[in-house]
């Protein structure tokens, strides 16, 4: 986790104001402003977004509210692996926690988003609060009050550690370095405390001591009797012994000899060393050779890649400007088909109301014998009438349910065609994968078996493979997150066009589109035929139904030359050829919708395939460019190959001739140890012959030897007695050095990572010294300098502040080594450190800044000029 920026709304002295702070790099970044301007106010907003939660109004929150009163609002912009976030919270009156992504979408908000800054932080860590983050004025590694946020502070900080250090040490055996092992050691202790001594000697008055004493004493007498009889013998061989020894160890040859031998093993020593030094100049060589290779055969294998994709899009361009070719033309003859129907129709039409006419005339004049028989024919046509009108009302009907037109449908279309373009545009952007198995197994993606080819992925998918087991792919958030808004967007334009058209679905409109002509055209049939059977309207027709029923044999007569019957049988068939043109035209009309629908189809796949083929080419390049781009690094690849050959080759024949250092070092140590150990014994044996010259001739002959065969029962006796308690005070000391010997491998395996990243900033500051790490805190409690251990209780407050942020420091790049970076925030630190030793830490600082942030807040603008790194600004405007 990196920190962008932090924005304050409505906090302490920002009371009505904002204030925004930028400009936070990656390594350093340095606040410098004077007292009061708000630098700690920043650090406490900081640590209440991310360790205090939205709905709390403990007296760490209500500490931020100014006080004219009002919400106090922080905003945080992070920067993760995933991408860029915002975090903001508000407490007190309408408290609220949200997450907005890099876009401004809300990602998380309320009790999801804290959980969502839990992940982030670290789960199982308790965050950086007194571990990574100095607050003002603590020159200590923890906060040293008593009070209750100060215990907290601790707790927080010890479990922090501990949880930090797990991870990184592995797992720690429970009885080395838990509760257990203090019970097992209480009891031993208990033991040994009835036998012996916290020194280890026998306790006065306890059955060993008394053993022991009386053993003594026993062995004193026999001793003394012994050695009246045997001192003066055994010093004279001692004497004897002594003299060989030193004649053996002051004989030239010998001493010629160590010394030759202590020349020759230092000769061969420096030997080894310099050619281990050639090895690791070859192995650097090696990896570099690798490094030039790989990276050819990389870019050699990204340019065949373009030059493939060029050439897919053109072939998918050629095959979809043949299918608007072939769409079109069949659009213009199922048109000029429509444009015949319609022609017939008309006609129909025209002949169909012409015979009408001339039937009326011929059956008005009848006589007025046929005039029941027009009765009986105007109660069928009035049938008939009803049953057109019930029909036309019915089309009406269904018609007026139908919204969707021409106009939206095409729109409708139109939106499915810039979505279909922005697929193509992820899919060229997606991650790809291609199948090429070996056997008949085949890969299978989601369940379904992977087609041949190169297949686009555009959000993570699973990919099982037989004899080998599954293996998930995620193309990640931010490379697709500008086609996925695009995409979102194209949905969002398609929904709404389909909602103006009433459907589901593109399908479903264009359905909806040719029932709504299919209606249409039964209106046009029924009012036709309506109009065919009641030319002046159904109530004109009933009317004329009555007067003739009422007028009877009454009606009019007219000339007329045409036969009734026949204009009847002609009229129908007229009817007919009319019902069957509508038909036709009606066929042809719903053909000729369908050729444009495919035609705009096919417009919008050759748009979409030239798209995706001007992507192609401005990713490729100039043709003749890449070609020459491929020839030099194809030219390229051998020359690196055999370079790499010829230092794998190089290294193998170093190390193949490389001498042994750690023999080499041992013959060396041996010699020096040799030559050391003889001028050691010559001077101790020059010492003892002259101590025992003085006793033997000091000394006379005693005969004490009448008491020494009983003296010699009882002092056995006593030492069998006093053998068996040293026996099980040597086992429970045995077994308490061993559980010691435990606790204590535990414990350098707990603080090893802390203690490895720690040592190379405190060689900085102090070169050669060392700091002891309690077990209990998991924090330094002394350090040693010059062979000298010092208390850090009894250091200076600079001292122990530079220590203080050391350690910080180490803890810091734990986090990151963990997986779990976090920035180091020093609020107003270091004000304890003369010139020398600011520096030095401003060194350690940088160091440590290479793969880490940190943010140094600060009013000491001389001292801190000479730090570096960015400078950060604070923006104050009216909130």
């Amino acid at each position: 986790m990196k920190l962008r920026a932090i924005e304050l709304t409505n906090i302490r002295r920002f009371a009505g104001r904002s204030a925004r702070l930028t400009g936070i790099g990656d390594g350093i970044t340095v606040l410098c402003e004077p007292n009061e301007f708000g630098k700690s106010t920043f650090f406490d907003a900081l640590q209440a977004v991310f360790f205090e939660r939205h709905g709390s109004r403990n007296a760490v929150i209500k500490s931020l509210q100014p006080h004219a009163g009002g919400a106090p609002e922080v905003g945080v912009e992070i920067e993760l692996p995933e991408g860029r976030f915002r975090i903001v919270k508000r407490w007190l009156q309408r408290p609220q926690a949200q997450v907005f992504d890099a876009s401004g979408r809300l990602v998380a908000q309320a009790d999801e988003a804290e959980a969502w800054i839990d992940r982030i932080i670290g789960a199982g860590l308790h965050g950086p609060s007194g571990l990574l983050w100095v607050r003002q004025g603590l020159m200590g590694v923890e906060p040293d009050g008593s009070g209750t946020e100060d215990r907290r502070e601790r707790e927080r900080g010890l479990s922090t550690r501990r949880d930090l250090l797990s991870s990184v040490a592995g797992e720690i055996d429970m009885m080395t370095g838990g509760r257990r092992m203090d019970l097992v050691l209480d009891k031993v202790t208990a033991a040994l405390s009835v036998l012996v001594t916290d020194s280890g000697r026998p306790k006065a008055n306890g059955e060993w001591k008394r053993a022991l004493d009386q053993a003594d004493t026993l062995a004193a007498r026999e001793a003394e009797l012994r050695r009246g009889v045997e001192r003066l013998s055994d010093d004279l061989s001692r004497r004897s012994e002594l003299q060989r020894t030193h004649a053996r160890l002051t004989d030239p040859e010998a001493v010629a000899e160590r010394a030759a031998a202590l020349v020759q093993a230092e000769t061969a020593h420096a030997a080894a060393l310099a050619h281990q030094a050639r090895i690791a100049q070859s192995e650097t060589d090696l990896r570099l050779a690798r490094l030039d290779a790989e990276r050819a055969e990389t870019e050699l294998a990204r340019l065949g890649m373009l030059t493939n994709r060029r050439a897919e899009a053109e072939a998918v361009l050629h095959q979809s400007e043949a299918a608007v070719s072939d769409a079109r033309a069949r659009a213009d003859d199922l048109a000029q088909r429509e444009r015949a129907a319609a022609t017939a129709g008309e006609a129909a039409a025209a002949s169909t109301r012409d015979l009408r006419l001339r039937l009326d005339r011929a059956n008005r004049a009848r006589s007025a014998s046929l005039a029941r028989r027009q009765a009986e024919d105007l109660r069928c046509r009035v049938a008939r009438a009803d049953d057109a009108l019930a029909d036309l009302e019915r089309a009406r009907a269904g018609r007026r349910r139908i919204v969707a037109t021409p106009e939206t449908v095409a729109t409708a279309e139109a939106a499915q065609t810039a979505l279909d373009l922005a697929q193509a545009r992820a899919e060229a952007q997606a991650v790809t994968i291609e199948a090429l198995p070996e056997g008949e197994a085949r890969p299978l993606l989601a369940g379904q078996p992977l087609p041949a080819g190169l297949q686009p992925l555009l959000a993570a998918a699973e990919l099982t493979l037989p004899g080998f087991g599954r293996l998930r792919i995620d193309p990640g958030t931010a490379r697709m997150s500008e086609p996925s808004t695009a995409i979102l967007a194209a949905r969002k334009r398609l929904d709404q066009a389909l909602a103006a058209c009433g459907a589901e679905s593109l399908a479903a409109a264009r359905a909806a589109l040719l029932q709504a002509g299919e209606f249409d055209s039964e209106i046009r049939q029924a009012t036709a035929l309506l109009a065919a059977i009641a030319p002046d309207g159904i109530d004109a027709l009933r009317s004329a139904l009555a007067r003739a029923l009422a007028d009877g044999a009454d009606a009019l007569t007219e000339e007329s030359a045409e036969d009734p019957e026949i204009l009847s049988v002609v009229l129908t068939t007229a009817e007919s050829a009319e019902t069957a043109a509508t038909a036709a035209l009606r066929v042809a009309h719903d053909l000729a919708t369908q050729a444009n629908q495919a035609r705009a189809v096919a417009e919008a796949h050759r748009t979409s395939a030239e798209r995706v083929l001007s992507a192609a080419r401005s990713e490729a390049g100039d043709a003749a460019d890449l070609a020459d781009r491929i020839a030099r690094l194809a030219a390229t690849v051998p020359p690196l190959a055999a370079a790499r050959t010829t230092a794998e080759a190089t290294l193998a024949a170093l190390r193949a001739s490389a001498p042994d250092v750690a023999t080499t070092e041992a013959r060396l140590a041996r010699a020096k140890g040799a030559s050391d150990q003889a001028a050691q014994e010559s001077a101790r044996v020059r010492e003892d012959l002259a101590g025992l010259n003085a006793s033997i001739a000091a000394r006379a002959d005693e005969g004490l030897e009448e008491h020494l065969s009983s003296v010699s029962e009882e002092r056995a006796e006593a030492e069998v007695r006093a053998a068996r308690y040293e026996a099980e005070v040597r086992a429970l000391t045995r077994l308490r050095q061993a559980l010691d010997d435990a606790r204590t491998r535990a414990r350098d395996t707990y603080f090893a990572p802390v203690v490895r990243e720690l040592q190379p900033l405190l060689s900085i500051l102090h070169p050669g010294a060392r700091l002891l790490i309690d077990d209990a805190t998991l924090l330094p409690t002394a350090l040693t300098r010059n062979g000298q251990e010092e208390p850090l209780d009894i250091l200076s407050g600079g001292t122990r502040e530079q220590l203080a942020i050391l350690t910080r420091l180490a803890f810091a790049r734990l986090f990151a080594a963990s997986g779990r970076p976090v920035p180091v925030i020093l609020d107003d630190a270091l004000v304890h450190s003369d010139d020398d030793r600011i520096e030095a830490m401003f060194d350690a600082l940088h160091r440590t800044a290479r793969d880490q942030q940190i943010l140094v807040f600060t009013c000491r603008q001389r001292a801190f000029a000479a730090l570096g790194g960015e400078r950060a600004t604070v923006a104050i405007e009216t909130a």
